[in-house]
């Protein structure tokens, strides 16, 4: 497969995958098709021991589904949610350590693959936010996840649409932070002294595991509200657009 909206390559060993689909590096179909055919190489890959996950810029990690491009129909709707469950369930059983390195705000789908990643390292710069949450789609995946690292408002909160800064997002432990001047130097020291192999992860993964099946159709019917009435759709789009406004990172503004 050619890779056009993702990069890969093998920085000592780590294997890096990196979204590069334009300043705000939303996911589409494509997108979603590409980081699983780059994750299951870097995985295949003998010369790889660890994966991060990342992308390029500084505004956004990513700035999640973009919405406006998703069919209303019903088999659109199914076909993006398949493709969301197939890349969570390959997040979860890679053999090798997984983190998330935030070069910049992780909306909507991205902040459930930074919460599924076995860790994710972040500047003190950039938001985590579940804009779908805000219109009754919420994060359904990383939900076990959530509720074991977050204070019960402060979780509430998160999957009701608000943002949560990485700065607080770092005091619960949900994420780890590195200074930005050396975000990816730090991040790749932290990364190559991670010694979890594949039977840890899939113990660490089981709560995740567990309910992925019950997730795909909870997710599948709330987006089935939303998706296929003209209406509802516009208030999914508006809640996103509004999100990016708000959480894009702020080195990204100042600089």
């Amino acid at each position: 497969m050619r890779l056009s909206k993702v990069r890969v390559w093998n920085e000592y060993g780590v294997g890096v995958v990196a979204i590069d689909n334009g300043p705000e590096n939303p996911l589409d179909l494509d997108v979603l098709t590409q980081l699983m055919a780059a994750l299951t190489l870097a995985n295949q890959d003998p010369a790889v021991r660890w994966v991060a996950l990342t992308a390029t810029g500084a505004s956004f990690f990513t700035s999640g589904i973009d919405w406006g491009l998703i069919g209303s129909d019903y088999d659109s709707v199914r076909e993006l949610v398949r493709a969301i469950k197939a890349l969570v369930s390959l997040v979860i059983t890679l053999d090798k350590p997984i983190v998330s390195v935030l070069n910049g705000s992780a909306l909507g789908l991205g902040l459930e693959l930074s919460v599924l990643s076995d860790l994710s390292i972040a500047p003190p710069d950039v938001y985590l936010c579940y804009p779908e949450g805000a219109v009754g789609v919420p994060p359904v995946f990383s939900m076990p996840r959530l509720q074991a690292a977050l204070p019960r408002m402060a979780m509430i909160r998160l999957v009701s649409g608000e943002a949560l800064s990485s700065r607080d997002a770092g005091d619960y432990g949900l994420i780890h932070l590195v200074p930005r001047d050396n975000l990816f130097g730090e991040s790749k020291s932290i990364i190559m002294r991670i010694r979890v192999n594949s039977l840890a992860r899939r113990i660490m993964n089981e709560p995740v595991r567990a309910i992925i099946d019950a997730a795909e159709a909870a997710l599948l019917d709330a987006l089935m509200s939303r998706c296929l009435t003209h209406s509802s759709r516009d208030e999914l789009i508006k809640a996103t657009r509004e999100a990016k406004l708000k959480c894009r990172s702020s080195y990204s503004i100042q600089h």
